[in-house]
C-alpha cells in the first residue's frame, strides 16, 4: 500500500522556496526580478509559463535555461525552504 500525501499549499507553505529559486534564475541570467511578494502567482502554473512571462520571453532556450537554473537551486536549497501553515485553517 502507498499514501501519497500533497504538501506544497496543503500542509506546508512554498512561497519561499519557490520565489527565492525563481529569484535566483533570473538573477543568474541577468534579469530584473520584481519582489517576491508579487510572485505568488508563480505557484502552482507550470515553471516554463511562469519563466515566459517574466522573461517575456517565449525563447525555448531561455525558458528551459531558467527553469534548470530554478532546479538546480530547488533541488539543493529550495525544497527545504517550506513551512509548515500555522494552526486550522478555514473554518471555525
Amino acid at each position: 500500500m502507498y499514501i501519497l500525501f500533497d504538501l506544497d499549499g496543503t500542509l506546508i507553505d512554498p512561497f519561499e522556496g519557490i520565489t527565492r529559486c525563481i529569484v535566483h534564475a533570473l538573477s543568474a541570467l541577468g534579469r530584473p526580478c520584481p519582489p517576491r511578494k508579487s510572485l505568488s502567482w508563480c505557484i502552482g502554473p507550470p515553471l516554463s509559463e511562469s519563466f515566459a512571462r517574466l522573461l517575456g520571453s517565449g525563447d525555448a532556450r531561455l525558458v528551459g535555461k531558467a527553469v534548470a537554473l530554478y532546479r538546480e537551486r530547488f533541488s539543493d536549497v529550495g525544497l527545504f525552504e517550506n513551512e509548515a501553515y500555522g494552526g486550522p485553517r478555514g473554518g471555525p
